[in-house]
């Protein structure tokens, strides 16, 4: 088993913040259709350096958390929802961690 761990900035530069109707769409229609056994969202405060100005930025984030086997289709599946996000809305980057764990449900 797989622990997958999404980090997702809530600001944007040119815009107001996701709004929580634009996280439950994206989360609705993007992340849950690729894990649709289960997953975990956590409200966090990120922080992490700009890349073209080095200033530290502070933000709301969400995390999603996801226990999950190992599957061909798995990097795929991490890619479009990290590219879904940044390209919809303006983001840098999104973090993604994955640490195989010992896990039963």
């Amino acid at each position: 088993m797989l622990s997958v761990t999404l980090m997702f900035g809530l600001t944007r530069p040119n815009a107001p913040n996701v709004t929580q109707a634009e996280w439950d769409a994206f989360l609705h229609n993007t992340v849950t259709p690729r894990f649709p056994s289960g997953l975990s969202v956590l409200e966090a405060s990120g922080q992490w350096q700009d890349r073209e100005t080095g200033r530290i930025i502070q933000e709301p984030s969400r995390i999603v958390q996801v226990i999950t086997p190992f599957t061909p289709g798995l990097a795929n599946s991490l890619n479009t929802i990290q590219n879904t996000y940044a390209k919809r809305f303006q983001q840098q980057s999104v973090g993604l961690v994955i640490k195989p764990v010992c896990a039963s449900f």
